[in-house]
């Protein structure tokens, strides 16, 4: 079916339908109809082999998502048809146009009604200039599956021309020294330009770029180009576990006294120069939110580096550099005193959600570990073999006689997003013969698991599971934190 556009404004001369095909396999309401649009041009003897037409035709039909072309008819003085050709806008043909009207914008037109555009014929696909011929072409033009052809042709549209283009800018910026100039084409600071004009390149043509991508940017930074995967290593004696950071390397420009490669962590920040590594904490250390599993790795590293016997190892496409030992303070920054009592929480609180069976489901800052009293005296009760943490008690109605007394502590803790219940065994001995008050010794941990709902139900059940007659409810118990000399 042939449809004549009535007015030549639409870009095509016809719009061709074919008929829902039958007996193909496809379900009646998930059949797609299959229909193009064509321009009709004709010569009549004319030398040579283009064909000439408005620009803003062949812009509202180029630009079509259903298929689109361009039929060519050589014919003689006559009238005579000799061959039929027919011109595809699709691929290098559409990038042909996009271009074409790419450099009308750079020249600062907009009246593309008032202008051609050429194509030659003999480029195109000969048909035979009989119904049967142009029937077929047509058909091969729709052979594509509609959806699909329009998804590729919007790809095409929005992307041809932009494989060494894209949005790019001139910025005027202000550069203090050297040092930060090297940082800022390093990656390693942001760029913050005094006045930035934006443009659009698209077949290495620019033109001032008018969207809104770049409303309300006020600083930037270089993207490097990647070069690999590297790790870097950080120890303190074989008998720790080393804080290993999978990292991300990349090149940066050459310059002098600048890195030879930058090399990024989601926590850190580290570049490679000829006479060493230096190595930067992301974000504000005192403020930033992290996972658990981030501030173990983190703080294990920093509390290395901060110990005065701490190395540093390099590993970048299976060459491993020499460890670089960080001499005593060869680190800057703060909780540098606390680094240890930090890890020390954090290694804690992990294993003992590790015990419990679940995990920490939310970050945290640095500072919420000093909060946490609760959770630091029960991590002392339930890991440390000689814990600091102890439970006293004026007067324990019911001890009689000099023998230590066992008893049942229980209690929920929570701490970046993840709650742990527990019950352990406290062995509660007379601080003097003859007198009333009682300290713990000892504790044995009995259970431990996910946070319950009924605290007090969990209670009693480890009590009469344990035969522990003797129950110390948490809310009883008033928390008295240690002071500096303890």
């Amino acid at each position: 079916m042939c449809n004549k556009s009535d007015r030549d404004r639409t870009g095509w001369d016809f719009r061709v339908e074919f008929p829902m095909a039958a007996g193909t396999g496809e379900l009646l309401d998930q059949r797609a109809p299959k229909a193009c649009q064509i321009q009709v041009k004709s010569t009549a003897g004319e030398s040579g082999t283009r064909i000439s037409a408005r620009l803003s035709s062949i812009e509202r039909l180029a630009k079509d998502v259903a298929p689109a072309a361009v039929v060519i008819f050589r014919m003689r003085p006559d009238g005579t048809a000799l061959m039929g050709y027919l011109i595809h806008l699709i691929d290098d043909e559409l990038g042909r146009v996009l271009h074409r009207l790419r450099r009308v914008e750079a020249a600062g037109r907009t009246d593309v009604n008032h202008m051609t555009m050429s194509f030659d014929y003999h480029k195109g696909i000969r048909f035979k200039p009989t119904p049967e011929g142009l029937r077929d072409a047509l058909a091969a033009l729709v052979a594509e599956q509609p959806g699909a052809y329009s998804d590729r042709k919007q790809s095409q549209l929005a992307h041809l021309g932009y494989e060494g283009g894209g949005i790019e800018a001139d910025a005027l910026i202000w550069v203090e020294s050297k040092d930060q100039l090297i940082k800022m084409l390093s990656g390693l600071e942001p760029l913050k330009p005094l006045q930035m004009q934006a443009y659009d390149r698209r077949f290495d043509i620019r033109v001032p770029y008018q969207g809104s991508l770049l409303d309300g940017v006020e600083e930037f930074a270089i993207q490097l180009p990647t070069v690999g995967a590297c790790d870097i290593v950080m120890r303190n004696g074989p008998r720790r576990p080393a804080a290993l950071f999978r990292c991300e390397a990349f090149a940066s420009p050459p310059l002098e006294g600048g890195p030879i490669l930058v090399i990024k962590h989601r926590v850190l920040t580290a570049w490679f120069r000829e006479d060493g590594l230096d190595v930067q904490t992301n974000g504000t250390f005192t403020e930033e939110g992290r996972g658990l599993d981030e501030w173990v790795l983190l703080l294990r590293g920093l509390t290395y580096l901060a110990s005065g016997t701490g190395t540093m190892e390099l590993e970048f496409r299976e060459l491993r550099l020499p460890p670089m030992t960080v001499p005593a303070g060869g680190l800057d920054g703060p909780y540098l005193e606390q680094l240890p009592r930090l890890l020390e929480f954090v290694e804690r609180w992990q294993s003992v959600l590790a015990l419990a069976g679940t995990t920490a489901r939310a970050d945290f800052a640095i500072g919420e570990i000093w909060e946490a009293d609760a959770v630091q005296m029960a991590t002392d009760i339930l890991l440390n073999p000689a814990p600091l943490a102890r439970i006293e008690f004026d007067i324990l109605e019911g001890a009689e006689g000099e023998d230590p007394v066992e008893a049942l502590y229980f209690d929920s803790i929570a701490f970046a997003g993840a709650a742990v219940s527990f019950a352990v065994k406290v062995i509660l001995t007379r601080e003097a013969p003859e007198h009333p008050r009682f300290a713990s010794t000892r504790f044995e941990l009995l259970d431990i698991r996910p946070g319950v709902t009924d605290l007090d139900a969990y209670g009693a059940e480890l009590a009469t599971a344990n035969a522990v007659s003797i129950l110390i409810d948490p809310k009883n118990l008033i928390l008295v934190p240690q002071g500096p000399e303890d």
